[in-house]
């Protein structure tokens, strides 16, 4: 008899399609030959991976068998191409292809039942094309093959007004960022196609693709212009509606020469205002400057006067001085004392 593990799955109710299936597995194994009948089960469909963000790549085996000392790889196309490689309860990242180097990471809570999970992070538009994971024992070999898809929704478009071609507005956008290749639909008010008057797809140095069309909008086709750019494999698409008055198209219109009188008048009428105020702006500074230059003569003769009283002082002082200079302090009181005596008499 050979053994099961029992996961917390079994616990739940299932189906009683699902029990007959399981039962029939346990009946075609054979004793001496356990593994007979298991299989490697993956996706069933192809996996779908947006650019730069996480997919998971489920492997189980079945029915269930512990698989904690199996070899389990995951591979591209061919067995050679180590995408993952889990062997004598270890992973060996240096057996990893450069590009997937840092990028993966094992689940392994359920490896005691069968099953596994492989995260690829950062997807890139290289990592598109055909998986498969390998478990391998000594009395065991299996394998399992897939399809990863991978794509890129795009940013938002750049938008330009170019200006009047050719009878009409030509408006041009530019985008980047999607994958696969996407397509691009210029549309007018009504609903109905407008040729592009230009066109280009190219691909990038990541690998991804980047948009660049225009489109020349005649008269009779303004108004709402709308662009859509989709992406035919997720379905999804970007649509952007650019609002185009009659006033800017280059044909003729009942109205124009008036609107453009009414544009050149409102100029004149706003030059004559900017004069205004340039000529105002003139005569502040002016006036500003001349009571500036009074403030100035004003403070000067000032300072002149203060020159003159201090240079006056300073002469007072060396006056005295000197006459200090010239009398000893002893004649000076006896000259004093004499004047006394002569008052007393």
């Amino acid at each position: 008899m050979v053994d099961f593990p029992v996961s917390p799955d079994f616990l739940k109710p299932v189906s009683l399609t699902s029990s007959l299936v399981f039962l029939m597995h346990l009946l075609l194994l054979q004793p001496g030959e356990p593994n007979s009948e298991v299989k490697v089960v993956g996706p069933e469909y192809p996996i779908l991976a947006l650019v730069g963000e996480e997919v998971e790549l489920p492997c189980h085996l079945w029915p269930q068998l512990d698989a904690q000392h199996m070899e389990i790889r995951w591979f591209r196309s061919h067995t050679s191409d180590v995408v993952h490689l889990y062997q004598e309860q270890q992973e060996l990242p240096g057996r990893q292809m450069e590009a997937f180097r840092n990028r993966t990471k094992l689940v392994k809570d359920y490896i005691a039942y069968g099953s596994v999970i492989l995260q690829l992070h950062s997807v890139v538009p290289s990592d598109e094309g055909t998986y498969g994971c390998r478990f391998l024992s000594n009395n065991f070999s299996g394998e399992a093959l897939w399809e990863l898809e991978v794509a890129g929704l795009g940013s938002d478009p750049h938008l330009s007004l170019e200006g009047f071609k050719e009878g009409g507005i030509q408006l041009r956008l530019r985008s980047s960022g999607w994958y696969p290749k996407p397509k691009a639909q210029w549309r007018d008010h009504q609903g109905q196609c407008l040729p592009p008057e230009f066109e280009a797809i190219v691909w990038d140095a990541q690998g991804l693709f980047s948009l660049e069309t225009s489109v020349v909008v005649r008269e009779g086709a303004f108004s709402n212009v709308s662009l859509s750019i989709q992406n035919l494999l997720l379905n999804q698409k970007k649509e952007f509606v650019v609002q185009i008055a009659d006033v800017f198209s280059p044909g003729a219109s009942p109205w124009k020469g008036a609107f453009v009188g009414a544009l050149a008048a409102l100029l004149a009428v706003l030059a004559g205002l900017a004069l205004g105020v340039l000529q105002q702006r003139r005569r502040c500074q002016e006036k500003l400057k001349k009571e500036a230059e009074k403030r100035e003569g004003k403070l000067t003769a000032e300072l002149e006067k203060l020159q003159k009283e201090l240079d006056w002082r300073r002469a007072e002082g060396q006056a005295e001085c000197f006459i200090l200079a010239s009398h000893p302090p002893g004649e000076g009181i006896q000259a004093a004392s004499n004047s006394t005596t002569t008052l007393n008499a």
